[in-house]
């Protein structure tokens, strides 16, 4: 019996091998019927065993005909199929059921195909869309408060989970907030909610990122970066300022063979834009580098003091945004951070 059921469950999977017994109970029962009824003292131990071998057989070859029908059914469903039931399922306001048949299809599809970008397009709006004004109208409110009082913002977005559970746009919200507090554990049990419901998400994915770092979990946050995930294309301007950080924890190694960290900073200075960051590590080579920039230095508070709330909301991902500007605004007072003269002209 135990080899039977090994084998069903390799036919079938775990998942069926239940609906494969409630669709054959009968035919056990009838089994079961006829095992009691037979007078067994008239048949040799061979013969005894090669009927129940021959009565279990039947049920396995009907079970795994009844599982390979499923399993045609379900091929037989498109990407286009499952997005269309998942919107149902949306508007039924089943986020956990939504999530599991966008997850399971995209398990099938080929990574980068049209199949698949749909789903994991869907997959991140669906989770993510609000069923109701109050959680909507919290979130809302936690927004507005987050930079100023985040303590505030997950009191408010805590009230407008209970809400709508497992919803990605409030978890991911709950997440930075305990990011910005430094409550790395928090935010990792906020960021394991958010890779059961969208474990293909490039937003909570940057967040396992930012909660390793959180956590000192260097080594772990260097295999992620190494595995090169193409899923962290969108994000990945966020994750400068960690991979910044890796490569400046041993000073030494810069000082040796400082070619990689300055080429590193000069490609981020050029394609980064308005984001402060790419200035903060510049001056932290400079001080390694004994000719601390302090230009350099006042450049990245002042980006930070003249963040407009639009410039603050497409740099928002990065939760360690302008984290250090009153650590340098510090270092700037103490004398001995000062340069020479010669350097005021630096651009």
């Amino acid at each position: 019996t135990e080899r039977l059921t090994e084998r069903l469950t390799e036919r079938v999977g775990a998942t069926l091998l239940p609906a494969v017994i409630v669709r054959h109970q009968r035919d056990a029962r009838l089994i079961l019927s006829v095992w009691h009824r037979f007078d067994f003292g008239r048949l040799s131990k061979f013969e005894g065993r090669s009927l129940l071998g021959a009565l279990l057989l039947a049920v396995f070859i009907q079970g795994s005909a009844f599982a390979a029908s499923v399993e045609s059914s379900q091929q037989l469903e498109t990407y286009q199929d499952l997005v269309l039931k998942a919107q149902n399922l949306t508007l039924q306001q089943d986020r956990l059921q939504t999530s599991q048949v966008l997850i399971r299809g995209l398990q099938h599809e080929t990574r980068g195909s049209a199949g698949y970008k749909e789903l994991q397009r869907s997959l991140d709006d669906l989770t993510s869309v609000f069923y109701t004004e109050k959680a909507q109208s919290l979130f809302a409110t936690a927004e507005a408060s987050f930079e100023a009082r985040p303590r505030e913002a997950i009191d408010q977005l805590t009230e407008a989970l209970k809400s709508e559970d497992r919803n990605l746009s409030i978890l991911k919200e709950l997440a930075r907030a305990h990011l910005k507090l430094d409550e790395c554990d928090k935010a990792d049990g906020r960021v394991k909610t958010c890779e059961e419901v969208d474990p293909y998400s490039a937003e909570v994915k940057l967040l396992r990122l930012q909660v390793l770092f959180c956590q000192k979990n260097f080594e772990a946050l260097t295999a992620k970066f190494a595995s090169k995930d193409p899923d962290l294309e969108p994000v990945e301007k966020y994750a400068r300022s960690l991979q910044a950080a890796l490569m400046f924890r041993d000073p030494t190694v810069i000082e040796k063979d400082p070619k990689k960290a300055k080429a590193f900073i000069s490609t981020w200075e050029v394609s980064g834009g308005e984001d402060p960051e790419v200035f903060y590590w510049k001056w932290e080579l400079s001080k390694i580098l004994g000719d601390s920039d302090r230009l350099t230095a006042v450049k990245y508070t002042q980006r930070c003091q003249n963040l407009t709330p639009r410039k603050k909301k497409a740099l928002s991902l990065d939760v360690n945004l302008c984290k250090a500007k009153d650590t340098v605004e510090k270092e700037l007072k103490d004398p001995a951070t000062r340069t020479h003269a010669s350097e005021e002209s630096h651009p």
